[in-house]
Protein backbone atom coordinates (compact mmCIF):
# COMPACT_ATOMS: atom_id res chain seq x y z
CA UNK A 1 0.00 0.00 0.00
CA UNK A 2 1.06 3.56 -0.68
CA UNK A 3 2.25 5.32 2.47
CA UNK A 4 1.89 9.11 2.62
CA UNK A 5 5.11 10.82 1.58
CA UNK A 6 4.13 13.99 3.46
CA UNK A 7 4.72 12.39 6.86
CA UNK A 8 6.98 14.20 9.29
CA UNK A 9 10.12 12.09 9.50
CA UNK A 10 12.36 12.71 12.45
CA UNK A 11 15.01 10.28 11.29
CA UNK A 12 16.60 7.39 13.17
CA UNK A 13 14.49 6.23 16.13
CA UNK A 14 16.89 3.53 17.34
CA UNK A 15 18.98 4.54 20.36
CA UNK A 16 21.71 2.13 19.27
CA UNK A 17 21.71 3.65 15.78
CA UNK A 18 21.83 7.19 17.14
CA UNK A 19 24.73 6.39 19.50
CA UNK A 20 26.58 4.60 16.70
CA UNK A 21 26.16 7.60 14.41
CA UNK A 22 27.44 9.96 17.10
CA UNK A 23 30.52 7.81 17.78
CA UNK A 24 31.30 7.52 14.09
CA UNK A 25 30.98 11.29 13.68
CA UNK A 26 33.26 11.95 16.66
CA UNK A 27 35.85 9.54 15.28
CA UNK A 28 35.84 11.19 11.88
CA UNK A 29 36.55 14.58 13.47
CA UNK A 30 39.68 13.29 15.24
CA UNK A 31 40.69 13.58 18.87
CA UNK A 32 42.32 17.00 18.57
CA UNK A 33 39.10 18.61 17.33
CA UNK A 34 40.97 20.46 14.63
CA UNK A 35 38.84 19.20 11.78
CA UNK A 36 35.60 19.40 13.76
CA UNK A 37 36.19 22.74 15.45
CA UNK A 38 34.94 24.71 12.50
CA UNK A 39 32.07 22.33 11.79
CA UNK A 40 28.72 23.69 12.99
CA UNK A 41 27.52 20.09 13.40
CA UNK A 42 30.40 19.08 15.70
CA UNK A 43 29.63 17.43 19.04
CA UNK A 44 26.55 15.61 20.19
CA UNK A 45 24.33 18.71 20.26
CA UNK A 46 25.53 19.75 16.84
CA UNK A 47 24.72 16.36 15.35
CA UNK A 48 21.22 16.52 16.81
CA UNK A 49 20.68 20.01 15.46
CA UNK A 50 21.79 19.00 11.98
CA UNK A 51 19.60 15.90 12.05
CA UNK A 52 16.66 18.06 13.08
CA UNK A 53 17.27 20.57 10.33
CA UNK A 54 17.58 17.86 7.70
CA UNK A 55 14.36 16.21 8.92
CA UNK A 56 12.42 19.46 8.60
CA UNK A 57 13.85 20.10 5.14
CA UNK A 58 13.09 16.56 3.95
CA UNK A 59 9.55 16.75 5.34
CA UNK A 60 8.93 20.09 3.62
CA UNK A 61 10.21 18.65 0.35
CA UNK A 62 7.97 15.60 0.75
CA UNK A 63 4.95 17.83 1.41
CA UNK A 64 5.68 19.83 -1.74
CA UNK A 65 6.10 16.62 -3.74
CA UNK A 66 2.95 15.07 -2.32
CA UNK A 67 0.93 18.22 -3.06
CA UNK A 68 1.52 17.60 -6.75
CA UNK A 69 0.74 13.92 -6.43
CA UNK A 70 -2.57 14.69 -4.67
CA UNK A 71 -4.07 15.81 -7.97
CA UNK A 72 -3.62 12.29 -9.34
CA UNK A 73 -4.70 10.48 -6.17
CA UNK A 74 -8.19 9.03 -6.30
CA UNK A 75 -9.96 8.47 -3.00
CA UNK A 76 -13.07 6.25 -3.19
CA UNK A 77 -16.26 7.85 -1.96
CA UNK A 78 -16.83 4.85 0.30
CA UNK A 79 -13.64 5.71 2.17
CA UNK A 80 -15.04 9.02 3.34
CA UNK A 81 -18.01 7.23 4.86
CA UNK A 82 -15.66 4.77 6.57
CA UNK A 83 -13.61 7.63 8.00
CA UNK A 84 -16.77 9.24 9.38
CA UNK A 85 -17.72 5.98 11.08
CA UNK A 86 -14.26 5.62 12.61
CA UNK A 87 -14.27 9.22 13.83
CA UNK A 88 -17.65 8.56 15.41
CA UNK A 89 -16.07 5.58 17.16
CA UNK A 90 -13.74 7.98 19.00
CA UNK A 91 -16.81 9.14 20.98
CA UNK A 92 -18.04 5.64 21.81
CA UNK A 93 -18.81 4.78 25.42
CA UNK A 94 -16.65 1.63 25.22
CA UNK A 95 -12.92 2.15 25.78
CA UNK A 96 -12.00 -0.73 23.48
CA UNK A 97 -13.99 0.83 20.64
CA UNK A 98 -12.31 4.22 21.14
CA UNK A 99 -8.87 2.62 21.21
CA UNK A 100 -9.56 0.62 18.04
CA UNK A 101 -10.96 3.72 16.32
CA UNK A 102 -7.81 5.68 17.20
CA UNK A 103 -5.66 2.94 15.67
CA UNK A 104 -7.86 2.97 12.58
CA UNK A 105 -7.54 6.74 12.23
CA UNK A 106 -3.77 6.46 12.24
CA UNK A 107 -3.60 3.59 9.77
CA UNK A 108 -6.04 5.09 7.27
CA UNK A 109 -4.58 8.60 7.46
CA UNK A 110 -1.15 7.20 6.62
CA UNK A 111 -2.57 6.20 3.21
CA UNK A 112 -4.35 9.49 2.45
CA UNK A 113 -3.20 12.49 0.42
CA UNK A 114 -2.15 15.60 2.32
CA UNK A 115 -5.40 17.58 2.06
CA UNK A 116 -7.63 14.74 3.20
CA UNK A 117 -5.18 13.71 5.90
CA UNK A 118 -5.17 17.24 7.28
CA UNK A 119 -8.98 17.21 7.29
CA UNK A 120 -8.87 14.09 9.46
CA UNK A 121 -6.52 15.84 11.90
CA UNK A 122 -8.92 18.77 12.03
CA UNK A 123 -11.85 16.45 12.76
CA UNK A 124 -9.90 14.87 15.62
CA UNK A 125 -9.14 18.31 17.07
CA UNK A 126 -12.85 19.15 16.95
CA UNK A 127 -13.37 16.43 19.57
CA UNK A 128 -11.28 18.35 22.10
CA UNK A 129 -13.79 21.10 22.88
CA UNK A 130 -15.68 21.89 26.09
CA UNK A 131 -18.97 20.82 24.50
CA UNK A 132 -17.75 17.24 23.98
CA UNK A 133 -18.11 14.50 26.63
CA UNK A 134 -15.18 12.85 28.40
CA UNK A 135 -15.31 9.88 26.04
CA UNK A 136 -14.67 12.19 23.06
CA UNK A 137 -11.73 13.81 24.83
CA UNK A 138 -10.28 10.38 25.58
CA UNK A 139 -10.74 9.14 22.01
CA UNK A 140 -9.41 12.38 20.56
CA UNK A 141 -6.25 12.19 22.64
CA UNK A 142 -5.67 8.58 21.66
CA UNK A 143 -6.09 9.50 17.99
CA UNK A 144 -3.70 12.46 18.31
CA UNK A 145 -1.07 10.19 19.84
CA UNK A 146 -1.46 7.68 17.01
CA UNK A 147 -1.23 10.41 14.37
CA UNK A 148 1.85 11.95 15.98
CA UNK A 149 3.54 8.59 16.45
CA UNK A 150 3.15 7.86 12.73
CA UNK A 151 4.40 11.30 11.66
CA UNK A 152 0.96 12.38 10.43
CA UNK A 153 0.63 15.40 12.72
CA UNK A 154 2.75 18.03 11.01
CA UNK A 155 4.64 20.74 12.99
CA UNK A 156 2.43 23.63 11.72
CA UNK A 157 -0.46 22.06 13.66
CA UNK A 158 1.36 22.21 17.02
CA UNK A 159 0.21 25.75 18.03
CA UNK A 160 -3.38 24.58 17.56
CA UNK A 161 -2.91 21.23 19.28
CA UNK A 162 -0.97 22.21 22.41
CA UNK A 163 -3.65 24.40 24.08
CA UNK A 164 -6.08 21.49 23.77
CA UNK A 165 -3.46 19.10 25.12
CA UNK A 166 -2.94 21.34 28.17
CA UNK A 167 -6.67 21.28 28.89
CA UNK A 168 -6.67 17.50 28.52
CA UNK A 169 -3.81 17.17 31.02
CA UNK A 170 -5.96 19.02 33.58
CA UNK A 171 -9.29 17.50 32.54
CA UNK A 172 -11.53 16.93 35.54
CA UNK A 173 -15.34 17.09 35.53
CA UNK A 174 -17.16 16.85 38.88
CA UNK A 175 -19.88 14.21 38.90
CA UNK A 176 -21.75 13.64 42.13
CA UNK A 177 -19.34 12.93 44.96
CA UNK A 178 -16.49 12.11 42.58
CA UNK A 179 -15.13 13.34 39.25
CA UNK A 180 -14.43 12.07 35.76
CA UNK A 181 -11.19 12.63 33.91
CA UNK A 182 -8.51 10.16 34.95
CA UNK A 183 -8.64 8.30 31.63
CA UNK A 184 -8.49 11.59 29.71
CA UNK A 185 -5.42 12.73 31.63
CA UNK A 186 -3.76 9.36 31.03
CA UNK A 187 -4.44 9.64 27.29
CA UNK A 188 -3.03 13.19 27.31
CA UNK A 189 0.17 11.84 28.87
CA UNK A 190 0.31 9.32 26.03
CA UNK A 191 0.12 12.24 23.59
CA UNK A 192 3.07 13.91 25.35
CA UNK A 193 5.06 10.69 25.06
CA UNK A 194 4.20 10.43 21.36
CA UNK A 195 5.25 14.06 20.78
CA UNK A 196 8.60 13.42 22.46
CA UNK A 197 9.14 10.45 20.18
CA UNK A 198 7.85 12.10 17.01
CA UNK A 199 9.22 15.65 16.97
CA UNK A 200 12.70 17.08 17.10
CA UNK A 201 13.72 18.73 20.41
CA UNK A 202 14.05 22.07 18.64
CA UNK A 203 10.35 21.99 17.73
CA UNK A 204 9.17 21.04 21.22
CA UNK A 205 11.55 23.27 23.20
CA UNK A 206 9.27 26.38 23.16
CA UNK A 207 6.38 24.32 24.56
CA UNK A 208 8.12 22.13 27.15
CA UNK A 209 7.76 24.60 30.02
CA UNK A 210 3.98 24.85 29.54
CA UNK A 211 3.63 21.07 29.43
Amino acid sequence: PRVASWRYQRGARSLLHNLGGTEAHSGSNGGSGGAGAGNSCGGILGVGACVGASAVVSTAAAVAEDAGADDDAQVPEELEEIIEQILAGLRDADTVVRWSAAKGVGRITSRLPLDLGDDVVGSVLDLLTPEEPASAWHGGCLALAELARRGLLLPPRLPEVLPRLLRALHYDVPRGTSSVGTHVRDAACYVCWAFARAFEPELMAPHVEKL
